[in-house]
């Protein structure tokens, strides 16, 4: 097992792309993308049942060594302020065999 950091993100589907710009500058190369997540939050309730992505959100994840968290960790804050979204980052245990 290893000690890792689980980020998760949910963001406004239109910004996809501009965090993956991010994940790639900071060298985060896995990470797991969830369309079309429905919910309500600081910009009102989300139904993801328009024909375009601009009502709807998308659910990011990814795990990494702390390390990689600290050096992305300043540009998701800065992604968050500017576009809006949530956040969490816990600690998991990787599975390695």
């Amino acid at each position: 097992m290893k000690n890792m950091k689980k980020v998760e993100i949910i963001i406004e589907s239109v910004y996809i792309n501009r965090l993956l710009a991010l994940f790639k500058k900071n060298e985060i190369k896995g990470y797991t993308i969830i369309k079309d997540i429905q919910g309500a939050g600081g910009h009102g309730r989300k139904t993801a049942d328009d024909v375009t992505d601009v009502f709807s959100n998308d659910y990011i994840f990814t795990v990494c060594e702390e390390e990689a968290f600290l050096r992305i960790q300043t540009d998701i804050t800065n992604f968050i302020k500017e576009y809006g979204g949530k956040c969490i980052v816990s600690d998991a245990m990787l599975l390695i065999w």
